[in-house]
């Protein structure tokens, strides 16, 4: 996929129980806003969670934010397990796609090497601890707003990671961001982001 044929939009797809806070829900809100583009699906099967990714794939859409509960062998559609293999077998290929995990340990290794190497998407950013609800309802939005004023035509990689160490020494969130390596295909970059550290930067392999 060209990058030049999607648009800075946000895909919003949420899973939650009735008594959580609906972060993705407050997100699009927040976007709307701000005046960016953005599309909120409520999924609460995984018919739903496969009708819906293929919506974002057939968008102009260039980012995925996903908000469900989760650990680091799957995520959670409305009490149901899907394992890292089952979702990105929903996913198939998303290539040059940015995804976002507002969900438990979504920022670990299992699930960013599975998705870069097989659906070819370009980054993976989430937690690699359990979320904190409060901090993601004021991490999210500020990271889009922010970007979208200074890399509105697309994300670039310097750029996000300048962004969310800003935003991580401000709000204390660990980050993991994960990255495919265009010149090493076999290979991927996970970036450790942390409050009041230096940003470790690391090389994965992502296939055998």
């Amino acid at each position: 996929m060209n990058l030049k044929t999607t648009t800075y939009g946000v895909f919003i797809i949420e899973s939650l129980r009735h008594d959580d806070y609906f972060d993705g829900e407050n997100l699009d809100k927040i976007l709307e806003l701000s005046k960016i583009d953005s599309i909120y699906r409520e999924v609460i099967s995984k018919p739903d969670l496969k009708k819906a990714l293929i919506e974002f794939k057939n968008s102009n859409y260039r980012y995925l934010y996903l908000s469900c509960h989760a650990n680091s062998n799957g995520i959670e559609i409305n009490g149901e397990d899907i394992s890292n293999f089952e979702f990105q077998a929903l996913i198939v290929t998303l290539e040059d796609r940015r995804l976002f995990m507002s969900v438990c340990k979504g920022g670990n290794r299992k699930i960013a090497r599975l998705l870069i190497n097989r659906s070819k998407i370009l980054s993976l950013i989430g937690f690699p601890l359990d979320l904190d609800q409060d901090q993601a309802a004021i991490f999210w939005p500020a990271f889009f707003f922010v970007m979208k004023g200074i890399d509105g035509k697309k994300m670039d990689r310097k750029n996000i990671t300048t962004t969310l160490k800003k935003l991580v020494d401000l709000f204390g969130v660990p980050i993991n961001y994960y990255s495919k390596i265009n010149t090493h295909p076999m290979l991927m970059r996970r970036l450790k982001i942390r409050q009041n550290k230096k940003t470790e930067n690391t090389r994965i392999r992502i296939s055998s």
